[in-house]
């Protein structure tokens, strides 16, 4: 079996993007930032994370350009 993408826990996570686990498991929680549960645990592509990223950054560039 191939795996698809590195699979990062919740933590890793947290720290990539330089906010608490909390923080990323809400996110997750939501269906903001897209994951998985194995168990009780949080586990995220690093794919998906990316794309997230992508998304914020689209979606604040989009608040600025909107400003007068």
């Amino acid at each position: 079996m191939v795996m698809r993408d590195e699979i990062l826990g919740a933590k890793e996570v947290a720290a990539l993007l330089k906010v608490s686990t909390r923080s990323i498991t809400r996110l997750a929680e939501k269906g903001e930032l897209v994951g998985f549960k194995v168990g009780d645990l949080w586990r995220f592509e690093r794919s998906d994370v990316e794309a997230y990223i992508e998304a914020q950054k689209r979606k604040q560039q989009q608040k600025t350009q909107q400003v007068p």
